[in-house]
């Protein structure tokens, strides 16, 4: 028998999660609009893409996660205690404008999402380079780097693509869920990309998402895009081909937000601990469809995102060009 202290440590993932956001969840029996409306529960939480992205790879198990990330005010000071209350890792800078609060208006009646987000706050220069500097000293000691959500306002310029370059001469592996400077950081060296299908469009203003995605694959130095399309079938472009996955129907769908960041942390995980992308990513899409259950951002239980995944069905199309 090996003694505990021989034993491997899990992989850390250093997130960088800029943009965080204080989280209300309102429950409504039937939500009307430009009607007044009576919430029957309330609950506020940690979120943003970082957070939630943070709570898939705890949840999953397999690696550790720290979450750096700008917080002020009154907002700021509640997500970070309640990161500490959930047990989340987490490095702030803090700031003088207040951490956006963003509202869930959930419709229990037609099992409906609305999403109110607020403005967000603006970093200045001296605060973008205190995190800046703090996120390159720790890469060193990270096992992969991901890249979640959008940038605050104030002089980000090059931030993502900053770390990445600096992930790269590592030999890091960096996950980029987000189209914040979307070239500008996919140069740089990102790996591994998950985005949505509308986001893909946007960017690339493609009409065509296979066909967008085999193309980021030439342009950039991507080992695979990974697109998801809400409860319709995702794709992965890899190695040069197209999987498409299944998505299984849904009964009880409560709260679909954060389901995209839970997919990139639990596939970010997974590539860790060597699996292939398209398994990867399969078990991202499991897990994510489990947080769909639950009433709240990135929530999931592993057992129930387990007996999802082997419910997909994984298709390799047929070979195409760009």
């Amino acid at each position: 028998m090996i003694s505990p202290f021989f034993e491997r440590r899990p992989p850390g993932i250093l997130v960088c999660g800029p943009n965080p956001s204080w989280q209300k969840t309102l429950v409504f029996d039937v939500f009307c609009p430009r009607e007044v409306n009576r919430a029957l529960e309330r609950d506020c939480r940690a979120s943003g893409k970082g957070v939630n992205f943070a709570r898939a790879v705890r949840t999953w198990g397999t690696a550790v996660p720290t979450v750096y990330q700008f917080a002020g005010g009154m907002n700021g000071q509640n997500l970070e205690n309640w990161l500490r209350q959930e047990g989340i890792e987490f490095v702030s800078r803090e700031i003088t404008d207040e951490t956006r609060c963003c509202t869930t208006v959930l419709c229990k009646k037609n099992a409906c999402m609305t999403e109110l987000i607020e403005p967000s706050p603006t970093v200045p220069a001296e605060d973008a380079d205190f995190l800046k500097k703090q996120i390159l000293s720790a890469l060193p000691d990270a096992d992969a780097l991901a890249l979640c959500g959008t940038l605050p306002n104030g002089s980000l310029e090059g931030f993502y693509a900053a770390f990445t370059k600096e992930a790269v001469r590592l030999n890091k592996p960096v996950l980029m869920d987000s189209v914040a400077h979307f070239d500008e950081t996919l140069a740089a060296g990102v790996q591994y990309l998950k985005i949505n299908s509308g986001e893909l469009l946007t960017v690339t203003g493609a009409s065509d998402p296979e066909a967008a995605a085999l193309e980021l694959l030439n342009r950039f130095p991507l080992q695979c895009a990974a697109i998801t399309d809400g409860p319709d079938k995702a794709f992965i472009a890899w190695q040069g081909k197209i999987y498409r996955i299944s998505i299984p129907p849904l009964s009880g769908v409560r709260n679909p937000l954060g389901a995209g960041d839970v997919c990139s942390g639990v596939m970010l995980s997974e590539l860790l601990a060597g699996v292939s992308p398209v398994e990867a990513f399969t078990a991202g899409l499991a897990a994510a469809c489990a947080s769909c259950l639950t009433q709240y951002a990135a929530e999931f239980d592993r057992a129930e995102a387990l007996r999802l995944k082997h419910e997909m069905r994984i298709e390799a199309a047929a070979p195409r060009t760009t």
